[in-house]
């Protein structure tokens, strides 16, 4: 009898082997697969200062992707107490992961920023027409001066240093509305645009004041970026939250 349990017992430890060597083989496949998955995925963090329209432009991501598969989940930072949502989607084979932190402060921020710093980039919306609001945080603080500011943070912050940042100048619609209406001067508020000129042209139909306003506004973004050197990458896009062919034109830059 004694040959026979022998048999057995080696007949059982090769199946044993053998479900081993599976089970290998089937963990990297899945490892394969998520990788080649991760290396088709771009993280996109959008962050920026409130109301500057971040979350209608998730939401219009969302239906540019509504062909496909969507998911939002709402997680919390532990440590920070922190609030975000976090949107996945799909088209032509390329996964996106849209994080949007709720509240964005830049006395809180740097306890959370450090949790997306492997992002593939960064998306700053900028509310362009908020030149004359002041903060609903504390009814005093200029909302611009606020959105560059945080925007001076989020570009210096030694976590994000390598990844490559969009501007979304946002609100555009609003902004020549009130330019063109002329009861609120931007000059008021920022007594350099009184003497800056632009050799930017206008859109086709678009009034010179406008065209003047709009890159004033950028490049107190962009000065930002030149103060630190480097080769860093910083492209901006003159965006309307609600106009989904601006928000299109946007992304296929990203």
């Amino acid at each position: 009898m004694a040959p026979y349990v022998l048999d057995d017992t080696r007949k059982g430890q090769h199946n044993k082997e053998k479900a081993r060597r599976e089970e290998n083989k089937r963990i990297d496949k899945n490892l394969e697969k998520e990788r080649r998955i991760y290396l088709r995925t771009k993280r996109l963090l959008v962050l920026g200062a409130d109301e500057s329209g971040k979350r209608t432009i998730v939401n219009q991501m969302r239906y540019l992707h509504v062909k496909c598969t969507q998911e939002e989940k709402t997680h919390y930072m532990l440590i920070s107490k922190q609030k975000f949502f976090e949107t996945r989607c799909q088209q032509d084979g390329i996964f996106y992961h849209i994080f949007n932190v709720r509240g964005q402060r830049k006395e809180s921020m740097r306890k959370w920023l450090q949790y997306f710093s492997d992002v593939t980039a960064i998306i700053f919306v900028v509310d362009s027409s908020s030149y004359d609001m002041v903060s609903r945080e504390d009814n005093e603080t200029n909302r611009l001066h606020e959105s560059l500011n945080l925007f001076s943070t989020i570009w210096n912050y030694r976590w994000l240093l390598d990844i490559p940042v969009f501007l979304f100048l946002n609100k555009q619609d609003l902004l020549a509305e009130k330019v063109l209406a002329g009861k609120s001067k931007i000059e008021d508020y920022f007594p350099e645009f009184a003497h800056y000129t632009t050799h930017q042209k206008s859109e086709p139909g678009e009034d010179l004041r406008v065209t003047k306003a709009k890159h004033f506004i950028v490049e107190e973004f962009l000065k930002i970026t030149t103060a630190s050197g480097g080769e860093r990458i910083c492209l901006f896009h003159f965006t309307c939250a609600v106009d989904t062919e601006s928000i299109l034109r946007g992304l296929r830059r990203v």
